[in-house]
């Protein structure tokens, strides 16, 4: 909203801000009261504090300063809330004024003397501004009241009077013109009259003045907008307009640079015919590298839009526009110093096109043609350029440079050589992250095209330089791609990457030593890389292991690496075998039995013996017999000795933990550690210590609380979860927790109202859920509580559970996931839809859950995910067919999901590339299924699912369908589409097959029918590049199946190949230039192909010697070879005849002139400075008027099309070219060539393409 509508919108939002206090006011007086009461009775307590400190007898017992301190803020505060309820009480309670008012009735007759009063107002020459600005606004208000003023005047009436507040003195005055004109846009007739009357001139001058005008120019701006905005009004844009943007666009410290540059972007989406003719493709395309970073990413979407069908593509120039792009990496030699800023812009202008299949095709076309230059580029380019081009490859792969080596070039360490960078690689966890299988099939195509054009090359040659940091980094690359090419690549591309030729040739090269030794280095970090990853598993399989060994491994040692894991193995082989004597010796060297100090205890022997010799059943129970040890050590750990519970947490101290863990993990195992712990106080001071918390209990002490938030955060307290965590691994162990009451004391602290979220949330976390016992109870409570964050928690942490391979998850854990379908809170219920959909990939959960037989109506559009995982399974089809879901579903997406499908997976596309999506962008509830599904599989495609059983199968035969399908992509791949929804269409259509043709069942429908070999051709030679991809895609759904993959290759297209004949639903072909081709294409955007040109002869009888000289002047100044002198003659001549300037015929010429061609904005400045003397009365205005009208007339041979225009206006004589085009163009619309005579003078403007011939001198 603009300055002046948030002016006289002040009223009204100051009336409701006042409505809603009054309302509010006896309950703001009733809270404020509430907080004077507790002040006093803080102070009552100070002031208490203080009285018995003065009587005690052993003197002061508090600190008195602090005392006195609360009590004068005690009174400060006081005194603040007595001064607001003051406030609240001057409020009156009843006032007429304030009352809500009844909905204003509309005088008509009222409105039509005052539309009157201001039209004659206008009139008026005499009227002050603030006249002027008053009836102005007044005229807004009835626009803002009444919607369409047209009902009170005619608009013809009202444009003709405004032509002269527009020409106003005083920028208030325009800039509010401007603003009316706005509110007067209704429709294009509305256009058309305003250009009729000439207005995109006032526009023009307004827009083009400097930055102390700034409310006018954007008012101008405003109103260029509101017709893009008005149906159809985008074609009624006149070409002098456009050029004024491209004028200010190229002022880089221009205010309203980003808001001309959207606007440009948005003509060239809606009109690139009348962009292209003035040169704005060329701005879009320098822009992009030009930056800000907000602009690159605006003209980046604009540019894929328009390069994406033939129809728009044809306005931009092959290979020149886009070398615009590359021009600062293929510049790196020239004199120009690009910066790191500029480097930067050019790299992500250059990934978002590769992030994009519109733009990764084009950047692929005549032969990789681009992609073959940045890979030169960065084999021969300057270090600043390689470390960018490098980045700009990990990130289009989505590889993440390793922190580690980040770190090593901050660190203050000058050598880094090969054997450092193989230690820190070796340290490096191996997370294989999931991706979207759509992202790695466009990564295998992406991985393909830069191995053709001699990436792996590139990148040993960049592995020589001398720069560390650039080498190693190299390295590190060429190792991650390596790796794609295993995964992603048929077997015959990983053989010819794999052999690396050149560095096996330079490392058997004896000439070079320097040269032969790095490429040894090299050799050496691939294989012990490669070795290390052979060796090393993932924490996926880790965590495989972990759930079948016997011996039981706590989530301290989860960090710990193979090599330590193999250390304490041993020593725990060692430990059993320890003679009687030796155990003794170390049992009185852990000093236990001679010291309660626990601090002077050898904690590193007692881990031995609890790890080693007590391990062994028959020694710890003959320990506990004959001595204290396990006793004190037990004692240790029991909550008030203070001890255990108050030490902090420190990285030192998780020996404390561990040894805890093993101990009772030790005793629960065998029958005497069990009486042991039964006799032992231990758990009954746990126990104890829990009920605290249970105001009910009656052993509450608020001071003394052992499970205080405060202590749970900063001390070990919270480990005691963790020793009940392990006890309930066992029976044993449970029966002790039940004896103990500790069950019960976690029933008790789940039903808290205080708000302790971290109990609840350790409480989850610690328990074991493999026993069918309390535990799993507890969390069924925990996930029906009263606090939404705690179920949502609860119900993530189930996804934990059964990622983990928990006992019986299909029966439990899909009951209480179909139970959290029904939660209250939205965020709950999609969690659980998004865990049982993961949970039944396995068949036996799917079963289950049908069997629950879920009632999921209420989720709408959210449990669709859900009930088409019903879909793939026989019973889950029936269970769907009861109720008619199936065919009501069915018919639904035939009609319309189908087409939302394909823009639901096209923006997951977005994401997953991650290209523009702001890091800041608030995490939205209504996309967690689209995000969720970047993990790794499709977002499931009813189609899909239907195949997977024989009902459905017979159902899609039934129903025709699939017939239909087929037919729509046979009719439509023998023509080209041009409507948008039309592609859509056809996007919708192939996405469908292709999800039918991923399924066992679905491909032989594929088959039948011989789509596939259509699918293909159309990959192949479709021209829109947006269908190319979606036929890639498409083609890696049917590589699911086995079947698929065959027919694919007879067709050249093969598929990766894996062990264990495993299939990826990915492919590529065996031929990329039949694929990533674009046909050649003849370039419209040249003026000599504009079809907004008006022939409009500046006849030399009409101008004297002078105002031919300044005119041609004035036409040079758009030549930067001709500007500096011109601009000198112009001056002279002013100096010498000012007169000249002040002329208005003069002026019109100059108009003409200035919107034919391209002027940057200072000479545009400068010529309406040169003119400022001209002035703008009713007489001149006229005079404008009729000079412009002699100044157009038809071309021979011409036809008018602009029959409406004519018959509204009759009295305006617009003579105009006959476009189809260019339908009801105003005729300020104006380009200028002469044929009057054989004097021409060529004209060149700014931009190459733009060459015309001159005006008649």
């Amino acid at each position: 909203m603009d300055d002046f509508d948030n002016f006289m919108d002040t009223k009204d939002k100051s009336h409701l801000a006042y409505q809603k206090l009054r309302e509010e006011k006896a309950a703001a007086i009733s809270k404020l009261q509430e907080k004077i009461n507790i002040e006093e009775k803080i102070k009552a307590g100070a002031e208490l504090m203080l009285q018995v400190s003065e009587t005690s007898q052993k003197g002061d017992t508090i600190e008195r300063s602090k005392v006195e301190q609360r009590i004068e803020e005690a009174n400060k505060k006081i005194s603040q809330l007595i001064k607001k309820i003051e406030f609240f009480k001057n409020l009156p309670d009843h006032k007429e004024e304030e009352q809500p008012k009844k909905p204003r009735r509309i005088d008509h007759k009222e409105i039509q003397a005052q539309v009157e009063e201001c039209l004659s107002n206008l009139e008026n020459d005499s009227l002050e501004p603030y006249q002027q600005l008053d009836t102005l606004n007044r005229l807004i208000g009835v626009c803002r009241l009444v919607g369409d003023i047209r009902i009170f005047v005619h608009i013809k009436t009202l444009l003709n009077s405004l032509r002269y507040t527009v020409v106003s003195k005083t920028k208030e005055v325009r800039a509010n013109t401007f603003r009316l004109l706005r509110y007067l846009v209704y429709d294009k007739n509305i256009i058309m009259a305003m250009l009729a009357f000439n207005y995109d001139m006032y526009i023009n001058r307004s827009l083009v003045r400097d930055l102390k005008f700034e409310i006018e120019r954007t008012q101008a701006l405003k109103l260029v907008r509101k017709f893009i905005d008005t149906p159809k009004g985008v074609k009624l844009i006149p070409q002098s307009i456009v050029y004024v943007l491209i004028s200010i666009i190229e002022q880089v410290d221009d205010k309203l640079r980003p808001l001309c540059m959207e606007t440009l972007n948005e003509l060239a989406i809606r009109n690139v015919k009348l962009v292209a003719s003035c040169g704005g493709i060329k701005i879009i395309f320098t822009a992009m590298v030009e930056g800000p970073m907000y602009l690159t990413e605006m003209n980046m979407l604009t540019v894929i839009y328009l390069l994406d069908t033939e129809k728009t593509r044809n306005y931009i120039k092959p290979e020149v526009d886009l070398e615009i792009i590359i021009s600062t990496f293929i510049d790196v030699y020239s004199k120009a110093n690009h910066s790191e800023e500029q480097l930067q812009l050019c790299s992500n202008a250059i990934l978002a096109l590769f992030k994009s299949w519109t733009g990764m095709t084009y950047l692929c076309f005549q032969e990789k043609r681009v992609v073959k230059i940045i890979i030169e580029t960065l084999r021969i380019s300057r270090s600043e350029a390689r470390k960018t081009l490098l980045q700009l490859i990990f990130d289009l792969f989505q590889i993440k440079v390793p922190k580690w080596f980040n770190d090593l070039l901050k660190s203050k360490k000058k050598n880094i050589d090969m054997n450092t960078l193989i230690a820190k690689k070796k340290e490096e966890k191996i997370n294989e992250e999931k991706k979207l299988c759509l992202i790695n099939h466009y990564h295998a195509i992406l991985l393909l095209v830069f191995k053709e054009s001699g990436l792996f090359e590139a990148l040993l040659e960049v592995s020589k330089d001398e720069q560390p940091a650039v080498s190693y980094k190299a390295i590190i690359l060429i190792d991650e791609l390596l790796m794609l090419c295993n995964k992603l690549l048929p077997s015959r591309h990983i053989l010819q990457v794999c052999a690396l030729p050149s560095l096996f040739k330079s490392a058997s090269d004896f000439s070079d030593e320097v040269l032969r030794h790095t490429a040894i280095d090299t050799l050496s970090y691939f294989n012990n890389i490669k070795t290390n990853k052979a060796k090393s598993i993932t924490a996926q399989q880790m965590d495989e292991i972990e759930k079948k060994d016997k011996i039981i491994l706590y989530k301290i040692n989860e960090n710990k690496g193979r090599t330590q894991r193999q250390i304490e193995n041993v020593k725990i082989i060692m430990g059993y075998n320890i003679d009687e004597m030796h155990f003794k010796n170390l049992i009185n060297d852990t000093q236990v039995l001679t010291d309660k100090d626990f601090t002077k205890w050898n904690w590193n022997i007692i881990q031995d013996l609890i790890k080693g010799p007590l391990m062994n059943h028959k020694r710890l129970e003959e320990t506990i017999k004959t001595t204290k040890f396990i006793k004190r050590i037990i004692s240790f750990y029991r909550p008030l000795s203070h001890q255990f519970s108050d030490i902090l947490k420190k990285k030192n101290v998780k020996n404390y933990v561990e040894i805890g863990c093993e101990l009772i993990t030790n005793l629960v195992a065998m029958s005497e550690g069990i009486r042991f712990l039964s006799e032992n106080k231990f758990l009954q001071q746990i126990s104890e210590c829990l009920l605290q918390l249970d105001p009910f209990s009656g052993i509450t002490d608020q001071n003394q609380q052992i499970f205080s938030k405060e202590r749970m955060e900063m001390t070990l307290t919270s480990e005691y979860f963790t020793f009940i965590g392990i006890l309930s691994k066992t029976p044993d162990g449970i029966k002790l927790l039940e004896k103990f009451k500790i069950f019960h004391a976690l029933y008790c602290i789940t039903e808290l109202r205080n708000g302790r979220e971290d109990l609840i949330r350790t409480i989850v976390t610690s328990l074991d859920y493999n026993i069918n016992s309390h535990s799993r109870i507890i969390l069924s409570k925990i996930m029906t509580s009263t606090y939404k964050h705690t179920r949502l928690f609860a119900t993530d942490y189930l996804q934990y559970l059964f990622r983990s391979g928990v006992n019986d998850f299909w029966d439990w854990g899909i009951r209480y996931l179909s139970i959290q379908l029904y939660d209250p809170a939205i965020e709950v219920s999609k969690k659980a839809v998004l865990i049982l959909d993961e949970a039944c990939n396995n068949p036996k959960n799917l079963e289950s859950l049908v069997k629950l037989r879920p009632n999921l109506e209420h989720l709408g559009e959210n449990a669709n995910i859900l009930l088409f995982r019903f879909l793939s399974s026989t019973l889950g089809f029936q269970y769907l067919s009861d109720f008619g879901f199936v065919e009501r579903e069915m018919d639904d997406w035939f009609e319309i999901k189908n087409e939302n499908y394909v823009m639901k997976i096209e923006l997951i596309l977005e994401r997953a590339f991650n290209t523009f999506t702001s890091k800041n962008r608030p995490p939205d509830v209504s996309d967690a299924m689209e995000e969720e599904s970047l993990s790794s599989e499709i977002l499931p495609h009813f189609y899909g699912e239907l195949t997977k059983t024989p009902q459905g199968c017979s159902l899609l035969e039934r129903k025709g369908h699939f017939k239909h399908f087929v037919e729509y992509i046979k009719a439509y791949s023998k023509k080209n589409i041009i409507s948008t929804n039309k592609i859509l269409k056809l996007k919708a259509v192939l996405w469908a097959v292709g999800h039918i043709g991923s399924t066992k069942n679905g491909v032989s429908f594929l088959i039948e029918d011989g789509i596939i070999n259509t699918i293909i051709k159309l990959a192949e030679n479709s021209t829109i590049l947006s269908i190319k991809g979606t036929c890639f895609f498409v083609l890696g759904l049917i590589a699911n199946t086995s079947k698929g993959c065959i027919i694919l290759k007879e067709y050249g297209w093969e598929t990766p190949f894996l062990p264990y004949n495993k299939i990826v639903n990915y492919c590529v072909p065996l031929d990329t230039s039949r694929f990533l081709k674009i046909p050649k294409w003849e370039f419209y955007g040249s003026i000599i192909n504009n079809e907004f040109l008006y022939d409009i002869n500046i006849q030399k009888k009409l101008y004297d010697d002078i105002e031919l000289k300044i005119l041609k002047n004035i036409g040079s100044l758009c030549n930067h070879i001709l500007s500096n002198a011109s601009s000198k003659a112009l001056s002279k001549i002013k100096m010498e005849k000012p007169e000249y300037f002040t002329s208005v015929k003069l002026f019109v010429g100059v108009y003409i002139i200035m919107s034919t061609y391209h002027y940057r904005i200072t000479a545009r400045r400068f010529i309406y400075d040169l003119f400022e003397g001209v002035t703008f009365s009713r007489e001149a205005i006229l005079e404008i008027e009729e000079y412009l009208k002699n100044s157009l007339n038809n071309s021979s041979g011409k036809t008018n099309d602009n029959s409406q225009v004519a018959q509204s206006y009759q009295d305006l004589d617009l003579t105009k070219m006959d476009q189809n085009d260019r339908n009801n163009k105003a005729a300020s619309l104006i380009s200028t060539y002469s044929v009057e005579n054989n004097n021409v003078v060529t004209k060149q403007v700014l931009k190459p393409q733009h060459v015309q011939i001159g005006f008649n001198v």
